[in-house]
């Protein structure tokens, strides 16, 4: 029989990856995407596309090792599992269940699984991902390669991803003019008026737009790095809300984004924003995990590249939409420079927690936030997916933090979908975000920036 510690090391985890395996040791922390497939799937074909797609991505067939010497992702022979539910099961109950079960970290237990719900001739899939081994665009771009892999595509192996901290310190610092453009409608670039990055984990200084008025507080203001209480895991269903913008409205937003000089990721967050001030809220924090791979021109790879970023607002804000969104915009602009990241990278790699507790902490205080918009942008299925994809959902996770509201965020087929969990329901949170957008794409149009 073979042991865990005899089984082949692909690689030591990071310093950002020792602090979500350390939070995880006490803190189940998993997301699940789903996809709406054009097509009949068998148990068996997803079985086997499944296989084909961890010899693609290496950390899919990974567990951690917690007993060697320094902590160590390792190949595992457990099987990604497939679970086939009953025809016509709601996807919704299948990713709230998916929330009460932890993932281990076994080494006969594989860092994702997978479900199968039929529907005549079509079907969902929902992978369900260890937080240890992949973000939720990394995520993303696993069930991509599936449906790809599902639809006939021959995709080729990729590597071994680094560790972040290594990645950044190779990065390029200077201004580069090909960077991504965060006007653009998939551009994670959130920001209100103050806003503290946390890349990963640490907390660097707050930037405060300079041309608001009043503007926010100031960056010691305790409101904003007031941490988060841990809620021990109890296994109880969370709430789900899920809604998707129509083909109008998403092209409507996305139009009025660029015309208004913003993002529609800083439009989600300045409309999260206003609901929760209309509810009473008088100064909101917006949690975004910022994808590394744009903001640092990374590879696209199955595995953990992000970096937290806290916005806030007060009620006065809410009262100009346009004006919040493009303070939001310019906020992350400035905040998610390539020097800004390495240099926090290159903190956390020299401070990285030691201990479950130290991990917890640390990510009390970098997540507590009064909703946390995870955004993917608008995903791009392989040639063959195009027609057999319609429709995607997620990521959907909870953080196991009190009064947390996780809304995941994703565009395909020219709609934006949105899925939120929580375990203290804010009824009609996500149509009321929605209905804030779709009114203020009805507002008579600023004249046009220079």
């Amino acid at each position: 029989m073979v042991t865990t510690s005899q089984r082949e090391a692909v690689r030591p985890l990071g310093a950002f990856e020792r602090t979500i395996d350390f939070y995880m040791r006490r803190n189940p922390l998993q997301f699940s995407l789903v996809a709406e497939v054009e097509r009949h799937v068998t148990e068996a074909k997803l079985s086997a596309a499944l296989v084909q797609l961890r010899h693609r991505h290496p950390l899919l067939g990974t567990t951690v090792d917690r007993t060697a010497p320094e902590t160590v992702y390792r190949k595992t022979d457990a099987v990604i599992p497939v679970t086939t539910l009953a025809e016509g099961t709601p996807w919704q109950a299948v990713v709230a269940a998916e929330q009460t079960r932890p993932i281990s970290p076994a080494p006969d237990v594989a860092s994702v699984r997978a479900a199968l719900v039929p529907r005549g001739g079509r079907c969902d899939i929902v992978l369900t991902f260890a937080h240890r081994i992949t973000d939720g665009v990394g995520g993303l771009r696993a069930l991509l390669d599936l449906v790809a892999t599902l639809d006939g595509e021959e995709l080729g192996s990729c590597g071994v991803p680094e560790a972040l901290e290594d990645l950044l310190a190779r990065v390029d610092t200077a201004p580069d003019a090909t960077a991504p453009d965060a006007t653009a409608p998939d551009a994670t670039a959130p920001g209100v008026t103050t806003s503290g990055v946390t890349a990963p984990g640490l907390t660097t200084p707050s930037v405060t737009v300079p041309d608001a008025a009043a503007a926010a507080s100031p960056a010691d203001d305790p409101r904003l790095s007031a941490g988060g209480e841990l809620a021990p895991f109890s296994a109880q269903l969370p709430h789900l809300q899920a809604l998707a913008l129509d083909r109008g409205l998403t092209a409507r937003l996305v139009h009025r984004c660029r015309e208004e000089g913003t993002s529609v990721h800083a439009a989600l967050c300045a409309a999260a924003a206003v609901v929760f001030h209309r509810r009473g809220r008088k100064f909101v924090r917006v949690l975004t995990p910022m994808d590394l791979r744009r903001a640092c021109g990374l590879p696209d790879e199955v595995v953990n590249r992000f970096a937290g970023a806290k916005t806030v607002s007060e009620p006065h804000e809410a009262d100009d939409f346009w004006k919040l969104a493009r303070g939001t915009r310019e906020s992350l602009t400035r905040q998610r420079t390539p020097a800004a990241l390495k240099a926090a990278g290159a903190a956390l790699a020299e401070h990285a927690p030691a201990s479950a507790e130290e991990a917890e902490a640390m990510m009390g205080a970098a997540t507590a936030a009064d909703i946390q918009i995870t955004n993917l942008g608008v995903a791009e299925p392989k040639r063959r997916s195009a027609s057999t994809l319609t429709a995607l959902w997620g990521p959907a996770q909870i953080t196991q933090l009190r009064g947390e509201h996780v809304l995941g965020v994703v565009t395909v087929g020219g709609r934006l979908r949105m899925t939120e969990l929580t375990h203290d329901p804010v009824a009609g949170l996500v149509g009321d975000i929605a209905a804030v957008l779709a009114e203020a794409c009805t507002e008579p149009e600023s004249p046009r920036r220079h």
